[in-house]
């Protein structure tokens, strides 16, 4: 399945206790490049495209704030000198 040229996937199983169960899988690596995030669920159709959406519209901010997770991380690292704390 595609919404707005992003694939996922309708899934469908049957639980420990034999009932089936189904949910919408996505794990679109063009989608979640920016994101710690490799896969992600949703129980329906529409919470699925809610959730692209979502992952859409803040790809930019999301971005930003890896940048800066990284650059804060490399500061820390070369202030504590010879020990890292590995």
């Amino acid at each position: 399945m595609i919404y707005k040229g992003v694939k996922y996937e309708f899934t469908e199983w049957t639980t420990y206790s034999g009932e089936k169960a189904s949910a919408f899988y996505c794990s679109d690596k063009n989608l979640l490049e920016e994101y710690q995030v490799v896969r992600f669920g949703a129980k329906t159709l529409d919470l699925m495209h809610e959730k692209i959406d979502y992952y859409i519209e803040n790809s930019s901010n999301q971005k930003s704030i890896r940048e800066l997770t990284m650059r804060a991380t490399q500061e820390f690292y070369s202030s504590m000198g010879e020990y890292k704390g590995d």
